[in-house]
């Protein structure tokens, strides 16, 4: 049954098709047709898909730690970007506590994150370079400090944190290049990694940059399956630099194994390095497969992918200029056109319409649409069941199904409601059956990557008056603090259902159907 099923979502539907019984009333629903509304947009949803870059220095940015997170999330606002990798820098605080200063800091970009409606793929760094006039990094003794004292700050924030990444250690908290050599210590690696899992809340996965920093943990399996992964480095075919991370590799092969239920996070290299790298192709520059690139993030279930690398990027003697961009990786990926059959080859998820118009004549779309509309989960509804007569009074069943044509799962606890609003927009919220821990594409280890089909159900009396009513559903936060934030609720890809943002601006719901109480 767990084929069909194991995370049940039953949803009520606004039907572009209906099939009757003399007790039970079927709707359908269809995917985003190119034509519809946010049919060659992203949808914005949250917890997945592409993410900013930004960092805040604890000591010399105190007085602005915003700036730079809302100035990308300007320029990037059309690319449906609901996360934002967040680096804060501790790199003149390394014999130093952590005062009210640097908590006061870290707390005002948090405060904004969530006024944007964003979560943070969060690092803590110390170096930023790989050559230095001074050089500053942190002893172990000193990194294993700051680490405890952050532990309150962490747990008080746990909301707005989709990951942490180890960090930390050497340039850009990448483990290599520290200033005291701790990359090259098991101890002191394994030290950091053990802390991290004991300050970070107990829900959240630890990232580390390649597999052989999660193997240090296997003989302690409560701590190894909380550690996931962030290639900072994806290139595709072999590179010197990958860290044997392409495909064939054991490192490849671990990560695809291991990711189902984790969090998965990487970049790619800053365009302005790749171009012209690729000794085979001096003049066009190094570009990164898009389809290989597609590929892999489904193979190892990515949530998400820096938006901010070989795009638009912005460098002292690069500036980018729109109407004369450099042909950058994702500006490339915008030009290459796929179709259902592209994927279909390699048993990648075709989102139902995504290839077509409404009136089902045939598109291309490109591979950048499609890395950003698959990253993560994707939430696609199937069909609704529910009486075809409801009386007050009467107890009330509901079952939705719906595929998830996304790379990944859900990245955290999310519940799900069914929710009755009547003509003067009251709500009655009705909890359902549902368990988000387990809305995987397809069955882990399933060679034909067949896609699931899950539900929600709903069963018990109703208490509202006769009349009329929209039914819709709702996918919150778990967070009590975010749950009425409709920012950071689901809204589902499909092209004949609407999104309603109630009058107060608490509820993001998924209207499915209109239905009728009788007396």
């Amino acid at each position: 049954m767990k084929y069909w099923g194991h995370c049940l979502l039953f949803m009520l539907g606004l039907a572009s098709v209906c099939s009757c019984t003399d007790s039970e009333k079927i709707v359908h629903y269809r995917g985003i047709a190119v034509d519809d509304a946010n049919g060659s947009e992203g949808l914005y949803n949250p917890e997945r898909g592409f993410r900013l870059e930004t960092a805040v220095d604890l000591v010399t940015q105190k007085e602005c730690p915003t700036l730079q997170l809302d100035t990308l999330s300007l320029k990037y606002a059309s690319d449906s970007v609901s996360l934002s990798q967040s680096y804060f820098y501790l790199t003149y605080l390394t014999d130093k506590k952590l005062s009210d200063t640097e908590f006061q800091t870290m707390q005002v970009y948090f405060d904004r994150l969530r006024q944007l409606g964003k979560k943070t793929v969060l690092r803590f760094a110390y170096e930023k370079d790989f050559v230095r006039q001074e050089p500053v990094g942190p002893t172990l003794k000193e990194a294993l400090a700051h680490l405890d004292q952050l532990k309150p700050f962490l747990h008080k924030n746990r909301d707005l944190i989709l990951v942490v990444q180890a960090g930390v250690i050497g340039a850009w908290g990448e483990w290599h290049s520290s200033i005291h050599g701790l990359e090259h210590s098991d101890t002191a690696k394994i030290a950091i990694l053990e802390k991290l899992l004991e300050v970070v809340p107990a829900e959240k996965n630890v990232q580390v940059r390649l597999p052989e920093f999660k193997n240090l943990l296997k003989g302690k399996p409560e701590l190894y399956k909380r550690v996931s992964f962030h290639d900072d480095f994806i290139v595709i075919k072999p590179d010197r630099w990958d860290g044997d991370m392409h495909e064939g590799t054991p490192n490849f092969e671990q990560i695809v194994k291991e990711s189902p239920y984790l969090v998965v996070d990487g970049e790619l290299p800053w365009g302005f390095w790749s171009a012209g790298c690729d000794p085979d192709s001096p003049s066009a520059g190094w570009i990164i497969d898009g389809m290989g690139a597609a590929r892999r993030f489904f193979l190892q279930h990515y949530t998400s992918l820096s938006v901010i690398h070989n795009y638009k990027e912005q460098h002292p003697n690069r500036m980018f200029d729109e109407a004369n961009a450099p042909e950058y990786s994702m500006i490339v990926w915008k030009k290459s056109m796929i179709n259902a059959d592209s994927l279909r080859k390699y048993h990648m998820p075709v989102s139902d319409h995504y290839f077509q118009k409404k009136d089902g004549t045939l598109v291309s779309r490109s591979i950048f649409d499609y890395i950003r509309d698959h990253l993560g989960y994707r939430i696609e509804l199937q069909r609704l069941g529910m009486p075809q007569t409801i009386r007050n009074g009467e107890a009330l069943t509901l079952n939705l199904e719906f595929i998830n044509r996304g790379f990944a799962g859900f990245s955290s606890e999310r519940p799900a409601y069914f929710v009755l609003i009547d003509e003067k927009e009251g709500i009655m919220e009705l909890p359902a059956l549902f368990s988000s821990s387990d809305c995987q594409p397809y069955q882990p280890g399933d060679v034909t990557y067949t896609p699931l089909v899950h539900s929600i159900s709903f069963a018990g009396k109703v208490p509202v008056s006769p009349g009329n009513y929209r039914l819709g559903l709702w996918l919150p936060d778990v967070s009590e603090r975010l749950k009425y934030n409709p920012r950071y609720a689901v809204r589902c890809a499909n092209g004949d259902v609407d999104w309603w943002v109630s009058k107060d601006g608490k509820y993001g719901v998924n209207v499915l159907t209109t239905i009728q109480i009788k007396p």
